[in-house]
């Protein structure tokens, strides 16, 4: 048979009288974090809330900035005790699916390499050019070339 361990005498256990229902509006503190990061003309309509797991949501809104068409802002949000006040994670303007972004990263050696084979296919052809070039002053002035053979 196991033992029990007792408790110290200091802590408390309490049990509450009725389930405590989720007291903080979770979407209203996102968006007050999300117009703290955008100004207010920054930030557009809501779009969808995603549960994470585990207490942790993130929000959405688009974002309404010049040259920011596509993107939309991001609040993550954890309230893992629906008592308890909700704690923000993040806050973060994100490309969306339909929006302008970066060309994928090269890293610096390939683009080196590409860089230094284009040199070298540059020069070939500055000497092919220069060759063909020297051959047509052969060809079309052949008593210059004697005279300069003498």
């Amino acid at each position: 048979m196991a033992r029990v361990k007792k408790l110290p005498k200091f802590v408390k256990l309490v049990k509450l009288a009725k389930p405590v229902k989720n007291k903080f509006d979770v979407k209203a503190f996102a968006e007050v974090a999300a117009k703290a990061a955008a100004s207010p003309k920054e930030l557009g309509t809501f779009i969808e809330s995603i549960e994470d797991g585990e207490g942790i949501t993130s929000f959405f809104w688009k974002a309404t900035q010049p040259g920011y068409v596509g993107w939309r802002w991001s609040v993550t949000v954890s309230q893992i005790d629906p008592g308890a006040e909700p704690t923000l994670c993040e806050v973060v303007l994100i490309a969306g699916e339909d929006s302008l972004a970066a060309p994928a990263w090269v890293p610096w050696s390939e683009r080196l390499a590409d860089y230094q084979a284009l040199q070298a296919e540059l020069e070939k052809q500055a000497a092919l050019d220069a060759e063909e070039e020297t051959e047509e002053l052969a060809v079309a002035d052949p008593e210059q070339s004697e005279d300069t053979e003498k």
